[in-house]
């Protein structure tokens, strides 16, 4: 069987790689890794079945891994750490540096015969930097090739219209999932089965909130990794449910969290999120039991 990145790297020595890669799953060194192999691949100056030699001025001078990257057909784009405290790493890849890159790929390439721009944690870009970018994706290059590689723990993260223009590789599920995530989706089983009725309806839809929100990663109000976490336990914890009603239920709300980090940039408190939106696929003939309200006034009815 052909693994998807010995593919990727087939079609990269080609010439024929997509311009846009979405490379997600896996580790984070991992998709870096992959990445700095497919832009040797691309811009090495080797024969076809040579590439890439890892010895060529190309080759040599792109190393991700290591951070060093000394070549100007590449471009290497990521969060950097705030001045205010080094420590910690800026919320979004601002939209000046998106605009910065694609301005190298408005002119032909220095060296190689091509130009490759590879953007890590591309679920943080900025809306405005995405649609920057989203601009530039639908012009095909005039002369020489120039391929983007968009790096994201998931795809689902990114927008839409990115995902639409570019082709997605899964490189797997990486070792930090597994365990953590079969206990949740299992204590989820379980509390479901235990849905009360009206009275205790809104307490049970707080710790329904409180059981997803315990896992973290809600602080950065922009952040998306965390909501498609919660839709995924979610949508496998449906699986589990015996009831055709609580199954429909569980992958419906599944579906609204996946959006739920756009009410979080107005915010609103993540458990109080997850309540309403609970409340209301639960609920759709009660309005008046607990939390809908607030999410109905911002979305609108279901």
């Amino acid at each position: 069987m052909i693994r998807a990145p010995d593919r990727l790297r087939e079609l990269a020595a080609a010439g024929r790689l997509y311009p846009s890669v979405i490379l997600h799953g896996g580790e984070a060194g991992e998709r870096l890794a992959l990445a700095g192999e497919i832009a040797r691949t691309l811009l090495c100056e080797r024969a076809r079945d040579r590439r890439p030699c890892g010895k060529c001025k190309h080759c040599r001078r792109i190393d991700l891994e290591d951070n060093r990257v000394f070549h100007p057909d590449f471009v290497f784009v990521r969060r950097e750490p705030t001045k205010s405290d080094p420590g910690k790493k800026e919320l979004v890849i601002a939209v000046d540096k998106v605009r910065a890159l694609l301005q190298t790929a408005q002119v032909s390439p220095f060296e190689a015969r091509g130009q490759v721009f590879v953007i890590v944690e591309a679920e943080t870009l900025h809306p405005a930097g995405a649609n920057v970018l989203l601009k530039t994706l639908e012009e095909p290059a005039d002369r020489s090739p120039r391929n983007f590689l968009l790096l994201a723990s998931s795809a689902n993260e990114l927008l839409p219209t990115l995902r639409s223009r570019s082709l997605t590789v899964y490189l797997g599920a990486g070792e930090g999932a597994g365990n953590e995530e079969e206990e949740l989706v299992a204590d989820l089983v379980e509390l479901w089965r235990q849905r009360p009725g009206d009275r205790a309806f809104a307490l049970w839809v707080s710790a329904l909130a409180g059981r997803l929100v315990r896992g973290g990663g809600f602080e950065d109000i922009r952040a998306r990794r965390c909501w498609t976490r919660v839709a995924g336990a979610l949508a496998s914890t449906a699986r589990g449910l015996n009831n055709r009603a609580d199954r429909a239920a569980a992958l419906a709300l599944s579906a609204d969290l996946l959006d739920a980090h756009r009410l979080r940039q107005r915010s609103i408190r993540p458990d109080r999120i997850i309540e309403g939106l609970a409340a209301r696929r639960l609920r759709r003939d009660r309005p008046e039991t607990g939390f809908a309200s607030l999410v109905n006034e911002l979305m609108g009815p279901p």
